[in-house]
Parts: structure tokens; sequence; C-alpha cells
């Protein structure tokens, strides 16, 4: 089952308002812009597990858990675990912004070291 939370903003006020994404420790973050149609990852991590957050527009996330495809649609303010060992993909619906959050850093080829390409969709 996919692992999908709807973030809430935890404190508004005449300013605006504070949404508490992550409390987990991370080792990376990317920032990603997808066009309509652009497919991300299709891949598996063997250590990384991370959450996408989506800062902005809409995406299907799909993933692959005892030879069986999840899937669910992702809209602003959603956040979702992959964990490692997880097949998973990312299809923006429209422009779309979202963060990947990583418990692995991904620096000087170690997310090149750590990813294996994975047919999802």
């Amino acid at each position: 089952m996919i692992d999908k939370l709807s973030i809430s903003p935890s404190f508004s006020d005449h300013r605006g308002s504070v949404s508490n994404i992550l409390a987990f420790p991370t080792q990376h973050v990317a920032l990603i812009t997808s066009k309509p149609g652009a497919v991300r990852g299709n891949h598996v991590h063997q250590t990384d597990s991370h959450f996408t957050y989506l800062v902005s527009g809409r995406c299907h996330y799909h993933q692959v858990v005892d030879d069986v495809v999840e899937s669910c649609e992702m809209n602003v303010g959603d956040l979702i675990l992959t964990a490692a060992g997880i097949p998973h993909a990312l299809v923006a619906d429209e422009d779309s912004v979202f963060l990947a959050l990583c418990t692995a850093q991904r620096t000087g080829g170690r997310y090149e070291q750590d990813t294996r390409p994975c047919p999802v969709v």
C-alpha cells in the first residue's frame, strides 16, 4: 500500500502559514521540475529511501510491491514515502514541482551507484 500523507499547515496567521513537512533525518534534498507527461524514476534504489513532497502541480505516483503496481494521484501538499528496494515512478499530469527528501547522499556518483533502472510505467 502506498504510504501517502496530505500535509496541512501546522500554523496560520495574518502573515501566512507554516507546514511541517518532514521530521526525519535526511542527507540530500532535490527540487525537481517536470513538464506534463514527464516520467521521473522508473527505477529502484538499493539503499536510499526517500520522501516525495509535491509543491505544485499534479502527478500520479506508481510503485511495485509483490509484483503488483500500485498507483495514486498526488496533489499539492501530498507526501509519499518510497522505501529502499521499491521500484517506483512519478508521471506529471501538468507542470509540477516536487521535493525528493532522501535518506542517503546523492552527490559524487552515489546516486548512480545506488539506482538501477526498473520499468514501472
